[in-house]
């Protein structure tokens, strides 16, 4: 039977690949409110920008995606002209989703297996440190290049609402899904220690 800590990184992990998904699909990662700019090509009042779409005036009152735009679409005509950073972001969130999902598949088949001579918590909480470590490089360089280069606001204050680019959700579930993926390594790490000691 699983213990407890087992149990609770898998759960963090879960969390945290639930957390890296939605950031990485949603079209919030940043909101551009009366403040047209050539990123993600909104050129209009309103926009939102994510890593793969960008969305102007908001979603359509259906429910669907009609006033979005792939960045892919019309033959890459909108990431041709995305800034190597923004490219750089997109990739590392590629690569975070991809060992979050390792993370809690291994987890997962801990749970159902034991081998003499391995230890699958250890792997788990390895591909949990790699998200860790791409997802903090990731919301880092984009924050960074996003308040540098665009000026992007975390609050609004009276001086910069006519004209506002601000973080979206997307951004800030990223950066939940950062502090997850730190949890749920060290305890994955710890769970390995101590099966590790169980071995010897």
């Amino acid at each position: 039977m699983p213990s407890c800590m087992v149990v609770t990184a898998i759960i963090c992990v879960l969390i945290t690949t639930v957390a890296t998904i939605v950031s990485f699909a949603t079209p919030n990662w940043l909101n551009f409110r009366n403040n047209p700019d050539s990123l993600c090509a909104c050129e209009t009042q309103d926009c939102d920008c994510g890593l793969w779409l960008n969305c102007r005036g908001g979603y359509a009152s259906s429910g669907t995606l009609d006033n979005c735009n792939w960045f892919f679409s019309d033959d890459f005509k909108i990431e041709k002209n995305m800034p190597d950073w923004f490219k750089a972001v997109q990739g590392l969130m590629s690569c975070a989703v991809a060992s979050s999902l390792l993370a809690l598949l291994i987890g997962l088949f801990s749970l159902c297996w034991s081998c003499k001579g391995c230890n699958p918590h250890q792997a788990a909480g390895a591909f949990a440190n790699l998200t860790f470590l791409l997802l903090a490089v990731a919301v880092c360089v984009f924050g960074a290049k996003a308040y540098l280069d665009k000026q992007a606001v975390v609050l609004v204050t009276q001086t910069n609402t006519d004209k506002l680019l601000q973080f979206g959700w997307s951004f800030w579930v990223a950066v939940g899904g950062t502090g997850m993926a730190l949890i749920s390594s060290v305890l994955y790490f710890c769970v390995g220690r101590s099966d590790d000691g169980y071995l010897v």
